[in-house]
């Protein structure tokens, strides 16, 4: 799959379920024209965020604070399939991961692999996410860069280490969208 049949795919679903939980259509509607998810976590969870919409009433129903969470949670994603942000809090845990394991930008950054997963993890993310946009973005901008490949090693570069607050990383974000 290319990278511009994968946007656009993302696109589709975030326009049909934003079509969907706005009332424009029904599930067996969204379901007869979804775009195949096999090969894309996002989609894929869209999909099931989808098919497990819960209930809002008070009996065998949720609460009306869980279905707003479970609404602007699946109304995030849908931002995020459409315009193909970087979302902030994954870029920051990644950040810290990297500081973590580079010894506060003093020391190459070895193991990558683990703080990709370990970003994965708290962030609900697919590692192939972690690493194919926001590691590759850090290298595109030149923050972080490739040392060697045996073993498998990358560094801040001094851009890299300029980098301290979170409002630091927001302005690369931004800078993207």
């Amino acid at each position: 799959m290319t990278e511009n049949q994968k946007k656009s795919d993302r696109q589709y679903a975030a326009y049909m379920a934003r079509k969907l939980f706005s009332g424009e259509i029904s599930k067996h509607q969204i379901l007869d024209s979804f775009p195949d998810f096999e090969n894309d976590y996002k989609i894929k969870r869209l999909y099931n965020r989808i098919m497990n919409k819960p209930k809002k009433r008070w009996l065998f129903g949720i609460s009306e604070t869980k279905y707003q969470t479970f609404m602007n949670e699946t109304y995030e994603l849908i931002d995020e399939l459409e315009t193909g942000r970087l979302r902030l809090e994954v870029m920051e845990r990644l950040f810290k991961e990297l500081w973590l394991h580079s010894d506060n930008c003093t020391e190459p950054i070895e193991h990558i692999w683990f703080s990709i997963g370990e970003v994965a993890k708290s962030t609900n993310e697919s590692r192939e996410e972690i690493r194919t946009r926001y590691l590759n973005f850090l290298i595109e901008k030149e923050i972080v860069e490739l040392v060697s490949w045996e073993p498998l090693k990358h560094r801040f570069t001094e851009l890299g280490k300029n980098i301290k607050t979170e409002s630091d990383i927001e302005k690369l974000i931004k800078n993207v969208a």
